[in-house]
C-alpha cells in the first residue's frame, strides 16, 4: 500500500481537488478521515484507489501550510512501517503575489532540514531517518505547486484563465466581469483585500455562467463544472496521476 497526501491552503482548492481525482484519477471517497493533526480550520478527507491511500487536507490558509507538512514529517519520523509512512507529499498554494514561491520554499526546506532541495513544479527526493528505536532511513517525494505558474494570482484566477484560454467567448465574459470588480468598489468598502477582489471576479462570471441553476455555495459551482475538459487545468495537475 503507497499512503500519498495533498496539502493544500483553503476550502476551493479542497473541494477542486477532490473533485479532479476522483473524475480524472479514479479515486474513491473512502468518507474517512484518518489524519488530523491538531490545527485551527483543516479539513480532512481520505481517498482509496486499489490498495492505495490518499489524503487531502485543507491548512485553512497559506500560513498553515508550514505548520501541517511539519505534522506530515513528525508523523513519518514516529511511524515504525513504510506503508503508514506518506510516501509522496503534494503541496498547493496560491501565487498571491512577488515573492510567494521562494517564501514557500524557504519554509518548506526548514521544516525538512534540507536546504534547497524542495522547489517548485517538480518532484524532490527528501532523506529522513524514523525517531523510533528502528532508526530506519526513509525516503519521501515532495512535491510543491504554486499556481497559477505565470502570474500572480490565487486557485481561481488560474480556473478562470484555463476558461479563457479554451473558450473565447467566455473570455470576453470573464473579462468584462473583471473590469467590473475593479472598479465597482473604489473605496474598497467591501472588497477590502486583493484576495476578496479575486474570489468576487470568479463568482461575477459563474452568476452569469450558472443563472439559471441558482447555485448556492462555491462548493456546488466546483463539483458541477466538467473541469477535467480543461487542457490547461490537466497539464498543471498531470503530476497528480502519480499518487497511485
Amino acid at each position: 500500500m503507497m499512503k500519498s497526501i495533498i496539502i493544500c491552503e483553503g476550502e476551493t482548492d479542497f473541494t477542486l481537488l477532490q473533485y479532479f481525482m476522483i473524475k480524472v484519477y479514479g479515486w474513491s471517497d473512502s468518507g474517512k478521515n484518518t489524519f488530523n493533526p491538531e490545527i485551527k480550520g483543516i479539513l480532512s478527507r481520505d481517498f482509496v484507489k486499489d490498495s492505495n491511500m490518499l489524503t487531502i487536507i485543507s491548512a485553512g490558509g497559506c500560513s498553515n501550510l508550514k505548520e501541517v507538512f511539519s505534522a506530515v514529517i513528525r508523523n513519518n519520523e514516529n511511524t515504525v512501517f513504510d506503508s503508514e509512512r506518506f510516501s509522496k507529499v503534494v503541496i498547493i498554494t496560491d501565487n498571491d503575489e512577488e515573492g510567494t514561491e521562494s517564501k514557500i520554499v524557504s519554509e518548506l526546506n526548514a521544516v525538512s532540514s534540507v536546504a534547497g532541495e524542495i522547489s517548485n513544479r517538480k518532484w524532490s527526493k527528501l532523506s529522513f531517518t524514523d525517531m523510533t528505536n528502528n532508526k530506519t532511513p526513509f525516503e519521501v517525494d515532495v512535491l510543491l505547486l504554486v499556481i497559477p505558474f505565470d502570474e500572480n494570482g490565487a486557485l481561481e484566477t488560474f480556473l478562470l484563465n484555463s476558461i479563457s484560454k479554451q473558450d473565447s467567448y467566455d473570455a470576453e465574459i470573464i473579462r468584462k466581469g473583471n473590469d467590473f470588480v475593479d472598479i465597482a468598489d473604489p473605496d474598497s468598502k467591501y472588497l477590502k483585500h486583493r484576495s476578496l477582489k479575486t474570489k468576487a471576479k470568479f463568482d461575477v462570471y459563474f452568476s452569469i455562467r450558472t443563472a439559471a441553476k441558482q447555485f448556492r455555495m462555491r462548493q456546488d459551482i466546483l463539483k458541477n463544472v466538467p473541469w477535467e475538459d480543461y487542457e490547461n487545468i490537466r497539464e498543471v495537475f498531470k503530476e497528480l496521476s502519480k499518487l497511485g
